[in-house]
């Protein structure tokens, strides 16, 4: 038997993966929901969809799934196919380059979050299989999955843990790879922004063939990306124009968006008597001589002299929150996938898969901030200020002081820059089969390493400022305090003395003594052996009973270090942590599908489904010992179908998420967050803590999904459907961190479990907050997911292809607060989803020529759910969680992109984003005026490229 001839077998084999099989009437290449069937060639061919075990065709599957192909991440010029899929408004593109400006970690990663449960309960797969977790979450960064091969992508939007084991909550986005493919194709490209900034390049080449007489294939694909990332919040007008700022003032609601603003507490030339309290001198500032002079403070709008941010005032724009931190960080990745399979019998076919993939990143986090205390006898301490303190008798003033290093500000330390390298090796062998006509099998083993490691450079070291700027006169010149004071015990050896009075002013010794270098690293293994069968049991009125079942065992371990001052939290930022686990799970599952009736009057299709998975896991770690957990994970479902163009689908399951190895054994680090204490409504910055936590239970999930699929018949065109799901997902004891400000008010509010995270000092001013994963009780989302596409006849002006995609949100409960109609991510809070998400594509074809556009779409927001602002029923100025302004204005987007076919092997294509130029809605953030999440900061942005495909 022919490679071929196998083919069929080829695709019934595949687990969990449509390969090889074309849409039949998929006019709409790009995405179509549930509109899988076989080809002409092989009408009525049941092939393995996403979802299920079983071999059938995808239009009888009673979970939705949504299918994207090829033809959209090249309508799109995608460089990594999580760009096309964020664009869904399935997925909420939480972890993206684009929202990580100063966080440390797997710098520039893409994670997939579908239904903003978040993406730990998305399970990525790759041509079935799982893919080695390769970010310091557990998750999967799609940047290592080779784009290059990528056929299509099968989302499934239920449940699907019995299918599929843990992390199935959310759903399941399987990655086909064209594993047929022969011949060489390539692609170059090259994007950049109005703006001169983003500049992309990206290339890619594939080429396959067949050996042995078609009994074997091989083929192989690498990919090169890279993104020079965004400049700073002050290379876009619009950014530096609205911060959170503290109100609470005399006609002023407690909290205000508003800007640019000024860091009042802070000054880059140091800051007298700074801070929230005040004091001797306050305002007192220096000239880079030493010589002082009156800091010109914005306005308060807390009232007083200052707060943390005032509204204008000197340096408002270039304020240290925000200056040298980038909107977007520079990432370059490399993937190389090779495949080769060769039929070993007509009923036997073996295949290696081997693939390695790298990203690179590049973030730099917020200039750091110190607060210090100046005696008398400081060896730097400026004669004006010292004439101050002895007229009035002080024998010691405070000194706040930022240090940046971009703009005016030439002392050349100040922002620490966090490199990262990530890099991932995955080696899958297997076997697949028949027996006899009815049953096939496969089995498998799959070794995956990632390998990740960041370095911090430039990280200001909180008791080395502290100590170093505490200097004094000597007999041998200026030397730190503490290694003066008589006391060898206490002695630190190489502290230099450091000037904090007036920018400038820094020497190079002491910036090498004060920022220093640190590294993290984490090494993940994971071994897998599973085996699968499935075939016809026995007939029954509608058609065969048809049943799968299988085993796997799965070892995942992670070991990794870091430096003494990371392993201390002695940095400002970028604290890394060494940690060490192993997780071992065993499971085996059985499903079955049961067509009851079929083809008789008022029944086309009625069919009922159900799966139940056992799963055992052992965790174990030499810092906090061993431990197991069992669970049982089920599916049941049904379809109705009372003619071919209507169907109605209904699922039940019961999913699980055990914990995974970073949240049980990973790292607590310690960060900077901004809050607003609920109890008096003043904003501050405290110590936030977060990580992982040895004590947390699996989550338990409970998925409802109901829907209808209308195909019919048409005479105005190829095709026409359009679809209607609602989803219900509760999930208990769901593992996630609140967020500080959560935390925080969640306590305020009465909830004393709560109050056990949260520290004050005995005057009651907040101080740190413990932000670790908990499982957090219980969150909940619903909505309806709409669908509508179309395709015209070919006539003498070409075709059209349209289609709509809609995600109506209606309840995403977390932490006990509905974040339904929140697209604002305030500082320390808990992100939402919008309302309404909507994405729309039109595609024209005309002969060699095609043109499209692409669109999207959400509605007038809110920016924090917690929040009340004047246009909302019960605003009172005076309550600690009013605020100016809780609106975020509407959002639309539009893309463009032509391509033209110069032969039948060269394209060339061209894509504009953002046609209009549009700048995003304000909606402040740590990110600037806008949140990154769902807003594009980029602009207007140009891709030109060209393709090349030879047999």
């Amino acid at each position: 038997m022919t490679r071929e001839k196998l083919g069929f077998r080829a695709n019934r084999l595949a687990v969990g993966a449509v390969t090889s099989v074309s849409l039949m009437g998929l006019a709409v290449p790009t995405l179509a929901q549930d509109n899988v069937a076989a080809t002409s060639d092989n009408q009525g061919t049941p092939i393995v969809v996403t979802g299920s075990r079983i071999a059938r065709d995808g239009t009888n599957a009673p979970t939705p799934v949504t299918m994207v192909g090829d033809e959209l991440l090249e309508q799109r010029a995608a460089t990594n196919v999580a760009d096309t899929l964020n664009e869904l408004p399935l997925f909420r593109p939480l972890v993206t380059p684009a929202t990580q400006q100063a966080v440390g970690g797997n710098v520039g990663a893409s994670v997939l979050d579908l239904r903003g449960l978040g993406g730990e309960r998305t399970l990525v797969l790759l041509d079935g299989k799982r893919f080695v977790p390769s970010t310091q979450r557990g998750t999967v960064d799609i940047n290592l999955i080779p784009t290059a091969l990528v056929s299509r992508t099968e989302i499934v939007t239920g449940g699907a843990s019995a299918a599929y084991g843990s992390d199935a909550v959310a759903g399941v986005v399987n990655f086909i790879l064209d594993r047929d493919f022969v011949g060489l194709r390539g692609t170059a490209q090259f994007g950049i922004a109005e703006e001169g900034d983003n500049e992309e390049y990206f290339g890619s080449l594939a080429w396959g063939t067949d050996f042995a007489d078609g009994r074997g294939h091989f083929m192989i694909a690498g990919e090169y990306n890279k993104n020079e990332g965004m400049g700073d919040c002050y290379t876009r007008d619009w950014c530096p124009n609205e911060m959170q700022l503290p109100g609470g003032g005399p006609g002023y609601a407690t909290t205000v968006r508003g800007g640019p603003a000024q860091l009042g507490w802070w000054g880059p030339d140091g800051l007298v008597s700074g801070g929230p309290a005040g004091g001797p001198f306050q305002g007192t500032t220096f000239n880079p001589d030493g010589s002082l002079r009156q800091f010109q403070y914005g306005e308060s709008l807390a009232g007083g002299v200052t707060s943390i941010l005032n509204l204008g005032g000197e340096d408002s724009l270039y304020n240290g929150l925000l200056t040298d931190t980038l909107l977007i960080p520079e990432v370059e990745r490399y993937t190389i996938y090779a495949h080769a399979s060769y039929e070993l019998s007509d009923t036997i076919n073996a295949s290696l898969d081997a693939s390695y993939g790298r990203v690179n990143g590049l973030v730099k986090g917020s200039p750091p901030r110190a607060a210090y205390t100046i005696q008398r006898d400081n060896a730097f301490l400026p004669d004006g200020l010292a004439d101050l303190m002895d007229a009035n008798d002080v024998g010691s003033v405070s000194l706040w002081r930022v240090y940046q290093q971009e703009g005016p500000f030439p002392d050349g330390h100040g922002n620490a820059v966090d490199e990262t390298q990530n890099e991932t090796f995955r080696i899958v062998a297997g076997l697949e089969g028949s027996i006899g006509t009815n049953w096939d099998w496969d089995a498998y083993y799959q070794y995956g390493n990632n390998d990740f490691r960041q370095d911090y450079r430039n990280n200001y070291v909180n008791s080395r400022g502290v100590l170093a700027v505490d200097a004094v006169n000597t007999a041998d010149g200026v030397q730190c305090r503490v290694n003066t004071d008589g006391n060898a015990a206490n002695d630190v050896p190489g502290c230099v003395p450091l000037n904090p009075f007036g920018r400038g002013n820094v020497s190079s010794a002491a910036a090498d003594w004060v920022f220093a270098d640190g590294f993290q690293t984490a090494e993940t293994d994971q071994h897998v052996v599973a085996a699968n069968i499935r075939g016809d049991l026995l007939e029954l009125p509608g058609g065969t009973l048809a049943i799968a079942g299988g085993g796997e065992f799965r070892s995942d371990s992670m070991t990794g270090d870091a430096d003494a001052l990371s392993a201390a939290n002695a940095f400002w930022s970028f604290n890394g942590k060494a940690i060490e686990g192993k997780i071992e799970v065993v499971e085996g599952y059985l499903e079955a599908v049961a067509p009851i009736i079929a083809d008789v009057p008022g029944v086309s299709l009625l069919e009922l489904n159900g799966a139940i998975r056992q799963t055992h896991y052992s965790r174990s770690s030499q810092a906090v010992g061993d431990s197991s957990v069992d669970a049982t994970t089920w599916k049941l479902g049904g379809i109705y179908a009372p003619v071919d163009w209507l169907r109605f689908r209904v699922t039940r399951s019961r999913d699980i998420r055990a914990p995974n190895l970073t949240e049980l054994f990973g790292p607590v680090t310690l960060g900077r967050t901004t809050v607003v204490d609920p109890r008096d409504g003043s904003q501050i910055q405290i110590n936030g803590f977060q990580g992982a936590n040895p004590q947390l239970a699996p989550e338990k999930a409970d998925t409802w999904t109901i829907g209808a699929v209308f195909t019919p018949d048409i005479s105005f065109g190829r095709r026409l459907s359009f679809s209607v799901d609602y989803f219900d997902i509760s999930i208990d004891d769901a593992i996630g961190s609140l967020g500080a400000q959560t935390i925080v008010d969640l306590c305020n509010g009465g909830n004393d479990a709560l109050c056990a995270q949260v520290t004050r000092n005995s005057d009651g001013l907040l101080t740190e907050v413990q932000d670790v994963l908990l499982n957090i009780a219980q969150q909940d989302t619903r909505g309806i997911d709409f669908e509508l596409a179309y395709s015209s006849n070919d006539g003498p002006m070409g075709s059209v292809d349209a289609r709509l995609l809609a995600t109506h949100y209606l309840e995403l409960t977390v932490g006990g607060v509905d974040r339904v109609g929140q697209t604002g991510a305030r500082p320390g809070t808990t992100p939402g989803v919008p309302d309404w998400l909507v994405d729309g594509t039109v595609r024209w074809n005309l002969d060699r020529l095609t043109a499209g556009l692409h669109a999207q779409y959400i509605p007038e927001s809110i920016w924090e759910t917690l929040f009340v602002g004047p246009s909302q029923p019960g605003f009172d100025i005076d309550a600690p969680n009013s605020v100016n302004d809780n609106t975020i204005d509407s959002a639309f987007v539009l893309d463009f992109n032509l391509a033209y076919q110069v032969t039948d092997e060269v394209e060339v294509f061209g894509v504009i984003n953002n046609v209009f130029d549009s700048d995003p809605p304000y909606a402040a953030s740590a990110q600037g005026a806008t949140t990154q999440v769902y807003y594009d900061p980029i602009g207007r942005y140009y891709k030109v490229g060209v393709r090349i495909r030879l047999p």
